[in-house]
């Protein structure tokens, strides 16, 4: 018995992740991307100060 219940157990775990998981890759790449456009933003800004002295 252990022995069927065990795949319908993975089974359902591996449902239950992959949404999270989809969720989870897409919250990180919008934060990476925000991240990345902010440090370009501020890079932007540091040259513009740097050379204005």
């Amino acid at each position: 018995m252990l022995k069927k219940r065990t795949p319908s157990i993975s089974h359902e775990d591996h449902t239950d992740t992959t949404p999270a998981s989809w969720r989870g890759l897409l919250s990180v790449a919008l934060l990476t991307g925000a991240l990345r456009h902010i440090g370009g933003l501020l890079a932007g800004l540091a040259v513009t100060w740097w050379q204005h002295d």
